[in-house]
């Protein structure tokens, strides 16, 4: 595949704005991998930048339309408990953490809020607790379990000045117009409102360092339309008009996460090398990571400002 015959043209939205801030241009774009691990779609990567982003757009409309939780999932969650039992603590309670004080009395908003699960830990925190997901079977869901103690919404469509603090946890790549989202949220912040974003880093050590393909087939997905740089989510940030905008790298997965991948070519290995690596240890490694820009994750905050 020549990687001419692959470069997006101007319908391709992420493409287009990546081009529009400097971080892509057609005579710069490369093929980092012939293919997502759920569809022919090609992976591509732009030399300068190092942004990653897919070589075409699915229709996701109809995607996550399709999507609808299992009934037994459905049943489990549909109480405190059962959630309690499915969902990864460990991320929950980092992230609780990363934004508490932004939490302490706020108007909260979780953008792409997936099964509720941060809206249930925020409920005690916050004044109020809205949540954003397009997908009706998990709307209903939270709802059901919620029972009014949250609002539900699918967009923020036209919502001004309503929030202190909002969210999105790994969703701004599953996006495909990143400017326009990023500014309908800027509208629902107050002027000294904070959006947390937390997405994947396409600098991450197991993509730059080691290029394994089954990493690649693991980690490259269809619904991921692009991965960004510290420099290009900053990028798309000012574009949307924010302030005071910090980006720094977060190591999810430690030491032994990464010796698995290494040694056996899967995932798993935070829990089948535990033994292999201790808490100070990861914490030392991501510290490490931070330093070299090759961190798996990368987590903005930035500032509304006035409208």
């Amino acid at each position: 595949m020549k990687t001419a015959s692959i470069i997006p043209d101007e319908s391709h939205i992420v493409f287009r704005q990546l081009c529009k801030l400097g971080l892509a241009e057609a005579s710069s774009v490369e093929l980092l991998w012939p293919r997502t691990r759920d569809a022919e779609i090609p992976v591509l990567r732009d030399r300068k930048s190092g942004v990653i982003f897919l070589a075409s757009i699915p229709d996701l409309d109809s995607h996550y339309d399709e999507k609808v939780i299992g009934k037994s999932a459905s049943a489990e969650v549909a109480t405190r408990s059962g959630l309690l039992r499915l969902k990864r603590n460990d991320d929950l309670e980092r992230r609780l953490s990363q934004t508490s004080t932004l939490l302490q009395g706020a108007d909260l908003c979780d953008f792409g809020t997936g099964q509720g699960q941060f809206l249930d830990e925020a409920l005690e925190r916050c004044r109020s607790v809205t949540g954003v997901e397009i997908r009706d079977d998990l709307r209903s869901m939270i709802c059901d379990r919620l029972r009014g103690q949250v609002s539900l919404l699918r967009s923020l469509a036209g919502r001004t000045a309503q929030f202190d603090l909002v969210t999105l946890f790994h969703v701004l790549e599953h996006i495909p117009d990143q400017l326009e989202t990023l500014r309908e949220i800027r509208s629902a912040l107050r002027p000294d409102g904070t959006i947390f974003v937390e997405v994947p880093h396409a600098r991450d050590f197991l993509i730059t360092e080691m290029q394994l393909p089954d990493f690649y087939d693991f980690t490259f997905w269809s619904e991921h339309l692009v991965l960004h740089t510290k420099q290009s989510l900053t990028a798309f940030l000012q574009e949307a008009g924010y302030t005071d905008i910090r980006v720094k790298g977060f190591q999810r997965y430690g030491f032994a996460n990464h010796l698995h991948w290494i040694r056996h070519h899967r995932p798993g290995g935070h829990e089948a090398f535990r033994h292999l690596s201790s808490a100070d240890m990861d914490a030392a490694y991501c510290v490490h990571l931070e330093s070299l820009d090759r961190t798996d994750t990368l987590i903005a905050t930035a500032t509304a400002g006035p409208a």
